[in-house]
């Protein structure tokens, strides 16, 4: 049984909704936890209003990095790079000590959730469809007969589960939730984009390899660390 969905849309598109719903999730999220975690309310409000806009522009200078020069879109790394630059920025404007990390790491948590609901406006568009797929929950937009795997819903589950899981840790005070998180996120990133009718024919894309290259940046230390610890006990 497939799932249609009309993607002709007169006044406003789902897709618009879910990406402001997205950003206003992760400003909420963020601007909860910074304030929770000892950051300046004008520090804070500044990193909330750097965030729509270097978010948007990194992901629009991404796409048309990796194009080529031939489009210009948004783009979910490129996205997620951007908000990261704002809290970089923002700890330049306004230093304080061990406030940059601190808010990089509040971005890390909030990510996984903007990425959630922004895919289900992936799926309501059509963009980022899914592989040739014509099993239970598979999806046909209007104006075609072609049948496609959800990988966006499947995307939108996987990273609801991995904010929660992040906030749970923070709650325990688990000093690695931050890398665990981050490892997460791109390795859930890079898998799923095998499901992707984009990767169709490729053996790795380009946001795969930024995915693997993310996780060995921050898995090193993480197992640096571990190994670390083994060899005292």
């Amino acid at each position: 049984m497939s799932i249609h969905i009309n993607t002709g849309y007169t006044v406003i598109s789902p897709y618009q909704v879910f990406i402001i719903l997205s950003v206003a999730a992760g400003i909420a999220v963020i601007s909860r936890l910074c304030i929770k975690r000892g950051i300046p309310v004008k520090k804070t409000l500044l990193l909330l209003a750097l965030i729509p806009a270097s978010s948007w522009c990194c992901a629009c200078l991404y796409t048309f990095i990796t194009s080529g020069g031939k489009r210009i879109g948004l783009a979910s790394i490129g996205a997620a790079a951007g908000v990261y630059l704002a809290a970089i920025l923002v700890s330049l404007i306004q230093p304080g000590t061990g406030h940059r990390n601190i808010m990089l790491q509040n971005c890390t948590f909030a990510l996984p959730l903007m990425y959630s609901i922004a895919k289900l406006g992936c799926l309501s568009a059509g963009c980022c469809h899914g592989i040739r797929y014509s099993g239970p929950l598979s999806v046909e937009y209007s104006g075609t007969d072609v049948s496609v795997f959800p990988v966006q819903a499947l995307e939108s589950a996987v990273f609801a589960a991995i904010f929660i899981s992040g906030m749970v840790m923070l709650r325990k005070h688990d000093i690695n939730s931050v890398r665990k998180v981050f490892i997460t996120s791109a390795a859930a990133k890079c898998a799923l984009e095998f499901l992707r009718d984009t990767h169709t024919g490729k053996f790795i894309s380009i946001g795969q390899t930024v995915c693997i290259l993310a996780i060995l940046l921050c898995g090193c230390p993480l197992i640096y660390n571990w190994h670390k610890r083994s060899s005292n006990i």
